[in-house]
């Protein structure tokens, strides 16, 4: 923890600075020196001495000079204080005091000195308030960074202290605005709600709440979440009217009223501008807010069509901000009237408030301010300088996006190196017991997901394996009504041929044996040239049997015939239906008589697989089926012509693993080629 948060800042005070501060104290020692010999009697010790200091110094009462004097010598004693309990605690008294006198630099130097006696001795407290200490410096310096980071740390440590609500809310709610300025709005509104997580139920905090709503409101209008800002809004407002804070309460009304503003509902942000400005004495006590509502008045009137009063209606606010030196108001005064003349076609004021807009903003670094006096001289200038001022627009907005993501990153990265502070929360808030009850439980939680993913997993398993015998009882259906067809057509083969021969053949030679038989007793010329064309026709009988064997040899139908004719109705009947041209051939060195039907099934069913994938995404339009005979297998190819796929992103689909678990059966090798506009080839490899 101390190597975390040992956030030491070295001292590097000007000579200025320094000699300034010298000749304070030896202001002081003299009037301190008078004022004791006068009263009560000198402390003996330089313990004494100092504690004495920062326990009567009054700041509210004695002069401010004279306060920064005492708090000078208080701090350049407190080296001289043995007890380091004691020392902490006027280092603490010292950096409170020192702030509220304006006397900032001796603020930082006593936090870093309380800071490093805090981690030495571990002492949670006085690590909370060095970093409160200097989160209020650093804000004050316009140091953004070291501000937000310095909020994060206190916030941390006075969340360890029960007693310490209060500082963890508004540390945290004072984080939430430098966030919302930096446009974090995630990160604000994280820390807005953190605050009123702590602020909500302590006594005496309305205000602080207030802030907290009031801030949340003004990030959901940033986000235009219009209805939360003015949900939020609202609430801040019944906190501030609960303690009849009424400058704030106007504030809140002004802000409802430029929701409505945005939203284009004039009238009822008129109404709340008015209701705003109702409180008597908020120009005496808060002219800004006075002038600020007046303003905002003036322009929602002006956006809604009104045009009699102007520009004074706008003129006055800026009179009064300028009689008050409120520069960033003044800057917002000089915009509208900008916008206003520009409506009005008069180019020419329009610029030159814009460019006291643009000036001013320069002036003060409000960068915001200068992007949106560009924009306006944007609009009101010839095509060449407008380009100029768009330029500057664009260098401006990215140099603020550049910074807003540099703060958001960082800040990101300071959130990361805080898990030792989260465990020693933990350790702190939690008892053993309880740690002890959550690790069981996470574990009883982790079984029961695993129990529960794998009893899942069994049942597709399952499930999967039952398809998978579904459809191979299918086939095997489908492949015994083929060799029904199969024996069908052999007898109808037998008959044709039995009824050749009956009818045909034997008929011939039964005729040829009469005629010879009756020419067996005559021996003349005319005799033997009859039997020499009954033996030619008995040769002709011959050839005709020989033929019809070579036919019936030809008509044999075997195993092979069988198989690939169900492969050949499967893809008909497939690419039939999605019009397709197929083509399918065997090699007639495949022996399938030879091969089991538990093979044939997970063949039959890979093809019909494949066959479903590419009717639903290949877009093909032929499709070609192929089995070769290799040296110790048979080799399947499955190639279509259509759109291809990426085969290092294609999804694992159910198809897919359909064909993989199938050629695994058949202790086969898969292989999947393909491109995008060049088809898809499936190459299954396997041993009969």
């Amino acid at each position: 923890m101390v190597r975390l948060l040992h956030l030491k800042v070295q001292i590097n005070s000007s000579v200025a600075i320094l000699a300034l501060l010298a000749g304070m104290a030896s202001l002081c020692l003299v009037s301190c020196n008078k004022g004791e010999t006068s009263g009560a009697e000198v402390p003996q010790t330089a313990q004494d001495s100092v504690v004495s200091i920062v326990n009567n110094l009054n700041v509210n009462r004695q002069p401010k000079l004279l306060a920064q004097s005492q708090l000078l010598r208080a701090y350049r004693l407190h080296g001289l204080i043995p007890n380091d309990s004691v020392k902490s605690m006027v280092l603490d008294s010292i950096a409170v005091k020192s702030y509220k006198v304006s006397q900032y630099e001796l603020t930082r130097m006593s936090a870093e000195r309380l800071q490093e006696l805090a981690l030495k001795r571990n002492d949670t407290l006085g690590i909370a308030n060095s970093h409160w200490y200097l989160a209020l410096y650093y804000a004050r310096q316009n140091q953004t960074d070291s501000a937000a980071n310095n909020y994060f740390y206190a916030e941390r440590f006075f969340s360890l202290l029960e007693d310490k609500s209060d500082f963890a809310g508004k540390a945290n709610l004072n984080l939430a605005i430098i966030q919302k300025n930096q446009k974090d709005y995630i990160g604000s509104e994280r820390s807005s709600t953190k605050a009123l997580e702590f602020l909500k139920d302590l006594p005496n905090e309305e205000r602080s709440i207030a802030s907290a709503y009031n801030n949340l409101g003004i990030v959901a209008r940033a986000t235009e979440k219009y209805d939360l800002a003015i949900e939020y809004h609202n609430e801040a407002l019944e906190f501030r009217r609960a303690i009849e804070d009424k400058p704030r309460e106007s504030a809140s009304l002004n802000n409802l009223g430029l929701i409505y503003t945005d939203l284009g509902e004039y009238d009822t942000a008129i109404e709340l501008f008015d209701e705003g400005l109702e409180y008597d004495s908020l120009f005496v006590k808060r002219p800004r807010t006075y002038a600020r509502i007046l303003d905002n008045k003036a322009y929602a009137l002006f956006l809604k069509g009104e045009r009699e009063g102007y520009p004074e209606a706008l003129e006055f606010p800026l009179k009064l901000r300028d009689s008050i030196n409120d520069k960033l108001g003044k800057v917002t005064s000089y915009l509208h009237l900008s916008e206003y003349y520009l409506k009005v076609d008069s180019i020419q004021h329009s610029q030159d408030h814009a460019l006291s807009a643009m000036n001013l903003s320069q002036e003060i670094g409000y960068q915001r301010g200068e992007q949106e006096s560009l924009l306006l001289l944007a609009q009101n200038s010839e095509p060449d300088i407008a380009l100029t001022y768009t330029n500057k627009y664009i260098a401006i907005n990215d140099s603020l996006q550049k910074a807003e993501r540099s703060f958001q990153d960082r800040f990101a990265r300071l959130r990361y190196q805080t898990d030792v502070i989260e465990e020693e929360r933990n350790r702190v808030v939690q008892a053993n017991k309880q740690l002890q009850l959550v690790l069981l439980s996470l574990i009883a939680f982790a079984l029961l997901g695993y129990i529960f993913i794998q009893r899942r997993a069994n049942q597709k398993e399952l499930k999967f394996q039952a398809d998978q015998q579904k459809a191979n009882e299918e086939i095997y259906s489908l492949m015994l009504s083929q060799k029904v067809k199969l024996e069908e057509g052999k007898q109808i083969e037998k008959q044709r041929i039995s009824e050749e021969l009956h009818d045909g053949i034997l008929s011939k030679l039964f005729g040829a044996r009469l005629s010879l038989d009756s020419l067996n007793a005559k021996v003349d010329s005319k005799s033997v040239g009859i039997r020499q064309s009954y033996i030619h026709e008995i040769k002709n009988i011959e050839s005709e049997i020989r033929s019809i064997s070579h036919e019936l040899n030809a008509s044999t139908l075997n195993n092979e015939v069988m198989y690939v004719d169900a492969i050949e109705k499967l893809l008909r009947d497939q690419c039939t239906i999605h019009q397709l041209d197929f083509d399918l051939t065997s090699d007639r060195k495949i022996n399938w008589e030879g091969m089991s039907n538990n093979k044939k099934v997970h063949l039959y069913r890979i093809i019909q697989e494949a066959l479903q994938n590419i009717m639903k995404h290949a877009k093909a339009e032929e499709v070609s089926v192929q089995f070769a005979k290799l040296v110790e297998g048979v080799r399947l190819t499955i190639k279509d012509n259509g759109v291809g796929m990426n085969t290092s992103k294609v999804k694992k689909g159910i198809g897919l693993k359909n064909i993989k678990s199938r050629v695994k059966q058949i202790d086969g090798n898969l292989r999947i080629n393909s491109e995008l506009g060049k088809g898809t080839q499936i190459t299954v490899d396997f041993a009969v």
